[in-house]
């Protein structure tokens, strides 16, 4: 879409806008005695302002480069709950964090497997489960560089991947987890 394009906003020329038309309304009704006409500035004006703040969110948007989070869904939650059992046993609270983190992580970082496809999203979300317990003591900060690998073996070059999970690491990670 267009909006997602856009990183400019004159406001200046959109406060000229809308003075005219805020000031040829009651011109036309008390000067040219149009009540239409001053029906058809009061409807300009409202479309274009839905428009200009349409624009001017986008612009805020974009200039900030904001990525919305993935919400999880329950099927993500169930998945959760029987793949590591003491994630019902964290306090509400806690629980959010972890899901707000993990969401934040899901849209932002790239997940692949050894041959550098994307994981499903089962995966994905238990590779971004194990590192956020992993770093929960830490500050949490996400690039849109990242890359999370899950492979069964160590990559001939790390460097290329954030964080790497081999699945021996993640079943056992998955065992002494739930067993605390």
């Amino acid at each position: 879409m267009i909006f997602n394009k856009i990183k400019e906003y004159r406001f200046s020329f959109w406060i000229a806008v809308f003075s005219f038309l805020l000031i040829a309304i009651p011109i036309s009704v008390i000067y040219l005695k149009s009540m239409s006409l001053a029906k058809f500035f009061g409807i300009l004006l409202v479309i274009l302002l839905i428009l200009a703040l349409k624009i001017w969110f986008s612009v805020a948007k974009n200039r900030n480069d904001i990525v919305p989070r993935v919400v999880l869904n329950k099927n993500d939650l169930f998945d959760l709950n029987k793949d590591f059992k003491d994630f019902l046993t964290l306090s509400a609270s806690n629980r959010d964090i972890l899901v707000n983190r993990i969401g934040l992580l899901l849209s932002k970082v790239k997940f692949v497997d050894a041959s550098n496809t994307l994981l499903d999203r089962r995966d994905a979300v238990r590779v971004a489960y194990t590192y956020v317990c992993l770093n929960t003591g830490q500050d949490f900060k996400v690039n849109t560089d990242w890359v999370f690998l899950f492979s069964p073996s160590m990559p001939e070059s790390d460097t290329l991947y954030k964080y790497v999970l081999l699945e021996d690491d993640f079943k056992t990670f998955k065992t002494n987890f739930n067993s605390l």
